[in-house]
Formats: C-alpha cells, structure tokens, sequence
C-alpha cells in the first residue's frame, strides 16, 4: 500500500509538472530586460521564478517572439543566447548560471563536494603525481655502476679539499610507495622542496585552500578537537561539537551543545542548543535553540526560537521573535513578532506583529499590520493593509491598494485605481445628500451628510424661523452588474440624526436601506434613482412630533414603542448624480 501511494504521488507531481511546462504560450519583446520579461511571464501565464538576481544577467535586453508555444520551449528559445539553465522544481522554474569555465556554485559556490576520506590517501591526484615524478628525477640523478643503479651519490670534500664519492645503499633503489606517506607530510614535503615549479606551487596552493571531506569529527572548542587546526578547510560526514565547533563544511548530520559554525555549505542537518551559522548555502535543515543563520541560500527548514536569517532561499521558517530573508525568497514565514521578505519573493507569512516582503505575498496574517509589493491570495490583520496589486482579498481597519482583482473589506478601502464616486442627490428625508463612496465594486464604504431647512413657526408675526437638521453617516455596498453601463447598488446606511441642533443627545438614529439603478453616461459619471427603505430609531421628545417623533417620518408603514424607544418605517427614495 505504501509502494502504491508512493507511486501516486510520483506521477501527480510529475502530471503538475508537465500541466506548467506543456501550456501554451504567447508574447513578443524587443530589446525589453529579462526581469521584466520574467514578470510579465509570471503575472500573465501564472508561473513563478526563483533565482538569484546577483548571478542572472536580468538587465540583459531580450528580443524575442513566441507564438503559441509550449512554455517549456518557450523557455528554450528564450533562454538559448544566454548562460542560464532553468529546472521545474516544487511548483516553480529555478534558474541557475550556466558556464564552461569556471562552474559556479548555485548562487555563488556549489554544496561542498563529496571526496571520500582523505586519510591515509592523498587528498588530491594531483599531489600523488607530483610526488612521483620528484622520486623519478632524485632516482634518476644517482649515479650507474655496471649499468645498475646502486645508490644515491653525494659528494663531500674531505680536509684535503679532494672530492670523493661515498655510496651509502648498495642495493637498487625502490623508491616508497607514494600512499604510504600522510596528506600533511607531502604537502609539507613537496612545499619545501627547491625544485618546485610555479605550476606546482599553484596546485599546493589550491590544494590547501580547498577544503576536503572527512568521516566523523568531534570539538569542544574551534580548533581544539580531531580535525585541530585544519577544521576551518575540512568538511564532515558527521560532525559532533561538545560545546562550539568550527568547520568547513557538512554533508550529513552536525550535532551542537552551544553553536555549530560552518564556513561553507551544509548538505543535511544542523541541530544546536544556541544556534547554527553557515557562511553560505543549506541544502537540508537548521534547528536552533535561539537562532539559525544561513549567509547565502537556504533549501529546506529553519526553526528556531528567536530568529532565523537567511540571504534568499525556498524553505520554511519559523521563529519564537521573526524572520529575515534579505532576497529572493519563497516559502513559508512563522513568528511571534515580524517577517521580513525580500525582492522577488512569493511567501506566506504569519507573525504576531507584522509582516513586509518586497516581492509578491501569497498571504499575510498579522496582529497590526502588512505590507507587500503585491497579494497572490489575500492579507489579513487588525489595523491595515498595504499593497501595490491585489489579486484576492483584503480584511483590516484600513486597506490601501493601487489595484485590487478581487475585494478588499475594512472600515475604510483606498483603492486608487477602484471604485471611486462623489454622489450628489436629493431624497424625501434630507433634500441635499453629499456621499463619498471608495473601494471597489464587490465591497465599498459610504461616507454620508445630508442635511434639510425646515421652516418652524415663530412668536413675533410675519416671521419665520428656518431650523436645520442634518445627519452623518457611515454605510456599506457593492454593485450588481446588469448589462454594460447598467448597474444596481445594494446599499445600508446608517445615519446620526441631529433635528433643529447642533447635536441631539441620546438615540435618534436612522437605518437606510437603498437600492438604486445606476446608468453609465460617461466614462466616470452616471445618474441614479431608486427606492429607499428607512427604519427610524428614537428616544426623543417634541411638543411638535410626540415622544420619539420626527419630521423626516411622513407616512409610516409601521410605528412601535417599547418602553422608551420608538421605532418607525417608511419607504422613500433617493435620486442623484455620480462623478
């Protein structure tokens, strides 16, 4: 059963894989850069980029024209005048430089390379033929006795200033095997030697500088365990520290009482009681007590309990305080406080506080707040949103987007490329109407004033008094498309009524329930008329009206008191113009 399932998902992901690489696809660039060629393929064919902007050539102008081809040999077409290789890996095409000389790492070096222990061997080909052939020119050198090499010769002055010969082996010579010696030894050897070609010291030189692979080490201290002072060029299969270690590298498990540090790369797992620090790429897993720090890119999971840093990666990070990826980054970001993404990253994020990337967000939840360059899914907090593009959803206090494709609701939406309208109307209750409606169609707010001059007798003859009333409100709405420049708003308002005062105390409140027919007459303007649905809230007295009366009620539908409050319904209408 276990097989089966195995195989299932060998071939879905292989299905996903061909469903991305065989769709079809179009466009055409001429003279444009490659980044915003990758864009333009990201946003419009819903595919996604992963590589490091240090080493892909992305201003490099692209001339180009591909018509209803296979994404897979759309990217050979565009990618075959460059250094680039690219490789469909977990839902996204990675791409890498591409040289003949030198290779380059994936970012910047490869993973350390696998070299079998080095011990008792040479540590490189290279210094076993250098060896040898200085044994072939010392053999050669010794003198010929009855056409049979004896010994080596060496001569010596005596007192009397004559030069005599002295043969200290009769038997032939048979120079040592080569392996028999120590790496140390040789190099010591061959470094020391007079006779040391430039071109040999150079491979000395590259040799000690190259860090080379053990099986097992154990430290208590940098420096001060079985690899000694060679641990910073020499890269383990197991690597266990009793309380700080330093080495090259790791290709299998690293294991820390306190810290683990490693000057290059980490293929495996690095656990440690304070945190781990590599100075390049992981390519596997970091748990930490306190912190994890990866210099480069980061392929698997950091955890960790206060933070996790990283150059760029595709991994998962979670922390007990935040999360840091200074580039590129794709993922999944989880802490108690903060997030921090970088350019070009496509990452979920949860924190405490906030989170922020650069790139594009699949989705952000925070306590306070989020900030994204653009939302694949949606953002969701507490107090606000921001966002250059959404394709989603926004919920928050306050929600502010150059576009939305989907909706944003909050309190108040600032969407400056949304649904945007200045209403100007008349209605049977206030005879002047000033709203402000922002957001998008699907979900917007209503800012609301409306204001009415009621005539109100007075004590002196032929002398009328003119009383105010007015009203402020806050409301909800979306539109329902009917046929094109046809529309119907779904409107709720409600509104504070303040009748003939500056402000009424205590309740006497209106709930406004709309719908208008709204018909296009230009590009930004159209006119509006429909029925309105008024329940009116009151506590209230008037010697004009009764307890909990107004005039803006003329014909109620319905009229109720319970204990103080009064409450009364009427249909009315709205008519007006929107800009």
């Amino acid at each position: 059963m276990r097989l089966f399932c195995t195989f299932i998902c060998i071939c879905m992901a292989s299905t996903m894989t061909a469903q991305v690489l065989t769709k079809k696809v179009s466009f055409s660039y001429n003279r444009i850069p490659l980044r915003q060629v990758l864009n333009d393929i990201s946003n419009d064919h819903d595919v996604y980029f992963a590589y490091s902007a240090e080493y892909i050539p992305l201003q490099q102008p692209v001339t180009i024209s591909v018509n209803s081809l296979s994404l897979s040999d759309a990217l050979d077409k565009l990618f075959e005048p460059m250094p680039i290789a690219y490789r469909y890996i977990g839902g996204q095409i990675v791409l890498k430089p591409v040289q003949k000389e030198p290779v380059p790492r994936i970012t910047q070096k490869p993973t350390p390379k696998e070299v079998q222990q080095q011990s008792p061997l040479y540590p490189d080909p290279r210094l076993e033929e250098m060896a040898a052939e200085r044994r072939r020119r010392w053999a050669e050198s010794a003198p010929l006795i009855s056409q049979r090499q004896v010994g080596r010769v060496e001569k010596s002055n005596n007192s009397n200033g004559e030069e005599n010969l002295e043969v200290y082996k009769i038997s032939p010579i048979t120079p040592e095997p080569v392996v028999a010696e120590a790496p140390e030894r040789v190099l010591d050897s061959l470094s020391t030697s007079p006779d040391s070609s430039s071109t040999d010291n150079r491979i000395l030189q590259e040799v000690k500088t190259t860090p080379t692979s053990r099986l097992a080490q154990i430290s208590l201290l940098p420096y001060l365990g079985t690899n000694a002072m060679k641990s910073a060029r020499i890269s383990n299969r197991l690597s266990i520290n009793l309380l700080w270690g330093h080495n090259a590298g790791v290709e299998g498990v690293e294991v820390g009482g306190l810290v683990n540090s490693i000057r290059n790369d980490v293929k495996g797992v690095q656990v440690a009681g304070l945190g781990n620090a590599v100075g390049h790429d992981v390519i596997g897993s970091q748990i930490g007590g306190m912190f994890n720090i990866t210099g480069d890119t980061i392929f698997g999971v950091q955890a960790a309990g206060m933070f996790n840093i990283a150059g760029q990666g595709n991994a998962i990070q979670t922390a007990g305080v935040f999360n840091i990826a200074g580039r590129d980054f794709a993922g999944v970001q989880a802490s108690g406080l903060f997030n921090v993404a970088g350019e070009n990253s496509r990452s979920l994020q949860a924190a405490g506080l906030f989170n922020t990337s650069k790139g594009d967000a699949r989705l952000q939840v925070a306590g306070l707040f989020n900030v994204s360059r653009g939302t694949k899914v949606g953002q969701v907090s507490s107090l606000i949103n921001v966002a250059k593009s959404v394709k989603g959803f926004q919920m928050a206090l306050l929600n502010v987007a150059d576009t939305v494709n989907g909706v944003s609701i909050g309190l108040l939406n600032f969407i400056r490329k949304g649904y945007n309208r200045v209403e100007i109307a008349g209605s049977d209750a206030f005879f002047g109407n000033l709203s402000f409606k922002i957001g998008v169609k699907p979900f917007y707010n209503i800012l609301y004033l409306g204001a009415r001059i009621t005539k109100a007798p007075s004590s002196i003859p032929n002398n009328e008094i003119r009383e105010l009333t007015w009203g402020l409100g806050y409301g909800l709405g979306t539109t329902i498309p009917l046929s094109r420049g046809f529309l119907v708003n779904l409107e709720a308002v409600f509104i504070k009524i303040n009748e003939r005062e500056p402000w009424t105390a205590g309740l006497h409140q209106m709930y406004q329930f709309r719908l208008p027919l709204d018909l296009r007459t230009g590009r930004r303007s159209s006119i509006f008329a429909g029925p309105t649905f008024n329940i009116l809230q009151s506590t209230r007295f008037s010697t004009e009206y009764g307890f909990g009366g107004s005039e803006l009620v003329k014909k109620p539908w319905f009229d109720r008191t319970e204990g103080l409050k009064r409450t009364q319904g009427w249909m009315g209408f709205n008519v007006g113009i929107r800009i």
